[in-house]
C-alpha cells in the first residue's frame, strides 16, 4: 500500500511536468486523463491525455527500471542503472527516427516526444493499434481453418517487418569475423540456469551441438542491433500499419542476433494460452517470408551464425519461463506438470527443429 501510494504521488508530479512540456500551459488549463499505472517487469508506464479548446494530444509515459520481478515495485528511487537504460532507449528512439527507413511499407517506431530527467522517464507519441501479437494469433487460427484473407493478410505482414528491419540493418554494416568459442560461455551459463530448473536430456546435448562451431572464425556482418526487437512489441491498426516500440539498448553486433531474438518471440507467439498447450506453433511460411523479405535487401545470411544464436535464444527463452514460473502462487503439483508439458515440451521441440536444421 505504501509503494502504490508514492506511486501515485509520483505519477501527479511527472504528469504535471510532461503536461507543461508537451502544451507549453499549466495543467490547470487543460481537461487532463490520466491512465492507470501499468507495472511490467522492466518499467512502469501510464498514458497522458491533454485536452484544450485548440486541440487533444495523447502520450505514452515509460520509467525504466533494471528489474522489478522481484523486488519492490517502487518507482523511486532512481538507480544508476535505471538511468542507463532511459539513456539506452532514448538514443536508439532518436537514431531510429533518422534511420528507420519504412514509411512507405507502412512499418515505423514510437516518437520519443521528450524525457524528464528528474524521474528518468520518457515520453512517447501514443499510437493507435492492437497488440500484433493478439492480431497475429488470430489471423493464425483463421489461416488453419481455411481463411486465405487471414493467411495473406499474416504472411504479408510479416514481410514488410523483414523487408524494414533490413533496410534498417543496412544502413550501418562491418564485416566482422565471430568466433564461436568466445561467445559459448555465455550460452553455456543459460544451460547451467536451465539445468538447475529441469532434467531434461536435451540439455546434455546442447553441450555437443555447441561444441560443433568449433573455435574456427565465422565470416559475419556487423550491424546496429536492437535488444527489444520482438513480436511482443508490435502494434497492427486496422489499415494494416504496423507501429513498433520498446526498443531497448542498440549496439554493433551481428545481424543474426537481431533475426534471433524476433523469430523466438515469432514461434512464441501461443505463448501463455491453452493453444500453446495443445502444440499449437505459428505459421512456418509467415516466418520464411519475413526471413526472405530481410535477405532481398541484406543478402544471405550466415546459416552457422543464424544457428549458433538460435540456440542461444532458445536457452535464455528457457531459462526466463522458468523465471517466470518461480513468480507463480501455484500449488506445487501444478508448477511440475506446467514445467514438464508447457515449458519442457516446447523449448525441447525448438532444440530438436534447431538441431535438425544444423548441419
Amino acid at each position: 500500500m505504501r509503494e502504490d501510494n508514492d506511486n501515485q504521488e509520483v505519477m501527479q508530479k511527472l504528469s504535471r511536468l510532461v503536461v507543461e512540456k508537451i502544451t507549453g500551459r499549466q495543467i490547470n488549463d487543460s481537461k487532463v486523463i490520466i491512465s492507470p499505472l501499468m507495472i511490467n517487469y522492466f518499467s512502469f508506464v501510464f498514458s497522458i491525455e491533454v485536452s484544450n479548446s485548440q486541440n487533444t494530444q495523447k502520450v505514452f509515459v515509460k520509467i525504466p527500471k533494471e528489474d522489478i520481478r522481484q523486488g519492490p515495485k517502487a518507482i523511486l528511487p532512481i538507480s544508476s542503472a535505471d538511468r542507463r537504460l532511459a539513456e539506452d532507449e532514448a538514443h536508439s528512439l532518436r537514431t531510429l527516427a533518422e534511420q528507420w527507413r519504412s514509411k512507405d511499407l507502412g512499418v515505423s517506431w514510437v516518437r520519443l516526444v521528450g524525457e524528464v530527467p528528474d524521474y528518468n522517464a520518457l515520453v512517447m507519441s501514443a499510437e493507435e493499434g492492437d497488440e500484433a501479437l493478439t492480431v497475429f494469433r488470430r489471423l493464425d487460427l483463421r489461416r488453419r481453418f481455411g481463411n486465405c484473407k487471414a493467411r495473406y493478410r499474416l504472411r504479408e505482414a510479416m514481410s514488410r517487418l523483414g523487408t524494414a528491419l533490413g533496410r534498417f540493418h543496412l544502413q550501418n554494416t562491418a564485416e566482422g569475423d565471430f568466433f564461436p568459442d568466445l561467445a559459448t560461455p555465455k550460452i553455456l551459463k543459460y544451460l547451467e540456469y536451465v539445468g538447475a530448473c529441469t532434467r531434461s536430456v536435451w540439455l546434455s546435448r546442447v553441450v555437443g551441438l555447441i561444441e560443433r562451431f568449433g573455435t574456427l572464425p565465422i565470416a559475419g556482418v556487423m550491424t546496429s542491433t536492437l535488444k527489444g526487437i520482438d513480436i511482443r512489441n508490435v502494434l497492427l491498426d486496422d489499415d494494416g500499419h504496423i507501429v513498433m516500440f520498446d526498443p531497448g539498448r542498440m549496439k554493433m553486433a551481428y545481424r543474426e542476433e537481431d533475426l534471433a531474438r524476433f523469430l523466438m518471440t515469432w514461434r512464441m507467439l501461443y505463448w501463455g494460452t491453452g493453444w500453446f498447450a495443445l502444440g499449437l506453433r505459428p505459421d512456418p511460411v509467415s516466418e520464411a517470408a519475413f526471413l526472405d523479405c530481410y535477405y532481398e535487401v541484406m543478402g544471405p545470411t550466415s546459416d552457422r551464425l543464424l544457428d549458433f544464436f538460435m540456440f542461444k535464444e532458445i536457452l535464455k527463452s528457457w531459462y526466463i519461463a522458468y523465471i517466470a514460473l518461480s513468480l507463480k502462487t501455484w500449488p506445487q503439483h501444478v508448477n511440475r506438470l506446467v514445467a514438464r508439458y508447457y515449458i519442457d515440451r516446447f523449448f525441447e521441440g525448438q532444440l530438436v527443429l534447431q538441431s535438425k536444421k544444423f548441419v
